[in-house]
């Protein structure tokens, strides 16, 4: 068996650096949250508890760096790994919530959607939030990705960070705000 039995865990922290609450990504693709209480223990909800964006230390320790936006944390895992600042939300595609925005005041913000018609859709979402929030925006659609790759798969195609700078670089900003997709036929 290729997969390890052992959920991955996802931390999301807090701007004191408190564990907040956890995503557990089991094989070969299911997800739970979950939030310590007073005691320790775990709770499997995530009841009254405020959305972060996932590795928040980092972006708080480098204030000017661009941020780069993914759908999903191992994403956002592998970005940072890179030396990049990634983020993610919780819950996947279409669960951005508006108390994530303030943490992306005056910054620079690139969304990475995956190559899905959901990817796309929470990228419009994202980007709907950050519009007037983020100093710039930009939505970058990497090239070459397979139906439903992420960012990922692309550095796994032998991509490079310096490639997805430089296409972070080209790419134009964001400079009206996207309106919602009326595009119902995608069933996301």
């Amino acid at each position: 068996n290729m997969f390890p039995k052992e959920p991955i865990a996802y931390d999301y922290i807090d701007a004191q650096g408190e564990l907040i609450y956890q995503v557990q990504r089991f094989y070969p693709k299911s997800f739970r949250q979950r939030r310590p209480d007073a005691e320790g223990r775990w709770v499997y909800n995530l009841k009254g508890v405020p959305a972060l964006p996932y590795l928040l230390p980092a972006l708080l320790r480098d204030q000017q760096g661009t941020i780069f936006i993914v759908e999903g944390e191992k994403c956002a895992d592998e970005l940072s790994r890179l030396g990049l600042l990634a983020t993610t939300n919780s819950g996947g595609a279409g669960n951005w919530k508006p108390i994530l925005n303030h943490h992306f005041q005056a910054r620079d913000v690139v969304i990475i959607p995956d190559n899905d018609a959901a990817g796309r859709a929470h990228a419009q979402k994202v980007a709907q939030n950050l519009f007037g929030v983020a100093n710039s925006l930009k939505i970058l659609e990497l090239p070459g990705l397979p139906e439903k790759g992420d960012v990922f798969d692309w550095l796994a195609n032998g991509n490079v960070s310096h490639d997805l700078i430089r296409l972070a670089d080209q790419a134009s900003i964001v400079d009206q705000p996207p309106i919602e997709s009326v595009d119902e036929s995608e069933d996301y």
